[in-house]
């Protein structure tokens, strides 16, 4: 069997950003339906707004020699220097107070939205100030996703002893919705290879890109099987915490994220390496991903010698980790907003300045 080091966290993805081919159907829908997709293709204003200076104030219209009335919008007479509202008794009111300047908010030909932009509900004002009626967008990806397991129940079946419901694979679902991407097929399948193999050869018929969850131990199915010719390894375990199992593969041409089956492991896992790779896939220009540099409330330890993905919240002034972020636990993410990523340290002292990301 051919035996991968382990990868750091910056090394997987760049293999991510190198290596993933995107979406590039192109489609045109409604502007209303175009949130959460990808921009594709740069949008000019046709015109200036406001079209002429208008008043921003009820009250009077200043020119030189008059003084008129005027609502909040309403559009000035030419050579109007000032607006003075009905509460206010100004003698001498600067040029332009209470005016708001034609282009003010946007001039001709200004770029609105640029080509694999994220498409947001705030995208949406000034297109619809343009009179845009239809967005030239890229068409979602697919995400499926495979969960692997002897003891799974999906939770439209009851549950017999010994099983556990099927978590993980809503929870992804769920956030692969959020980032703006479909969710093709949600399978689930015992740990062993052959049958493993198979769903996967179905799945990639539905699928732009497949999660599979849990058997990346040593000798558990996945993990075995990605040694096999229909598999090209981009990488075997990083050195994340608490996820190092995960792995990346193509398979058939689809690419395969390859998650543990511990919940929270998982769940940050896909934070850290699948949402990246869905926003390529789709054709997001994400760059480098958003953070904030902010202050620990309180002190934690990590693993050191990797990157730890801490969960947590902050509160506008500072991060507090959760209580614990055990790599099996269940319902941490719940009560969080995002996580801190820890580089190789140990001990974050209070007040010690972390990076965080929200969800």
């Amino acid at each position: 069997m051919l035996q991968l080091y382990m990868i750091n966290y910056e090394e997987a993805l760049n293999i991510i950003t190198t290596k993933l081919t995107v979406v590039s159907q192109i489609r045109e829908i409604p502007l209303l339906d175009s949130v959460k997709h990808i921009c594709a293709q740069d949008i000019y204003s046709k015109t200036s707004l406001p079209t002429h200076p208008i008043a921003l104030k009820d009250g009077f219209g200043l020119l030189k020699n008059e003084r008129y009335e005027v609502s909040t919008g309403d559009i000035l007479k030419e050579g109007t220097f000032a607006v003075e509202a009905y509460e206010e008794n100004i003698t001498n009111p600067p040029y332009m107070y209470n005016i708001k300047s034609a282009g003010e908010d946007i001039k001709k030909d200004e770029l609105l939205l640029s080509c694999g932009e994220l498409i947001t509900a705030y995208s949406i004002t000034s297109l619809a100030s343009q009179g845009i009626k239809n967005l030239k967008v890229f068409k979602k990806p697919k995400v499926s996703i495979l969960s692997i397991g002897d003891n799974l129940c999906p939770v439209q079946k009851d549950i017999k002893k010994g099983e556990v419901y099927n978590s993980n694979a809503l929870s992804l679902a769920a956030r692969i919705l959020e980032i703006g991407a479909k969710v093709g097929k949600v399978w689930q399948v015992k740990n062993e290879k052959t049958a493993i193999k198979e769903h996967l050869k179905e799945l990639k018929k539905y699928s732009d890109f497949i999660i599979t969850t849990g058997a990346m131990s040593r000798y558990d199915a996945m993990s075995q099987a990605i040694y096999d010719e229909d598999f090209k390894i981009l990488f075997h375990k990083v050195q994340i915490a608490p996820a190092s199992p995960t792995s990346f593969t193509i398979f058939k041409n689809t690419p395969i994220l390859h998650l543990t089956g511990l919940p929270l492991s998982s769940l940050l896992g896909f934070e850290l390496l699948g949402v990246p790779s869905i926003k390529i896939i789709k054709n997001e220009s994400v760059g480098k991903t958003k953070s904030i540099y902010v202050k620990n409330k309180q002190e934690f330890t990590c693993r050191e010698n990797c990157t730890s993905a801490i969960p947590g919240f902050f509160d506008g002034t500072s991060f507090k980790s959760a209580p614990s972020f055990g790599a099996g636990m269940l319902n941490v993410l719940a009560k969080c907003n995002g996580y801190a990523l820890i580089k190789n340290k140990g001990t974050i002292k209070e007040n010690e300045l972390i990076e965080f990301f929200t969800f």
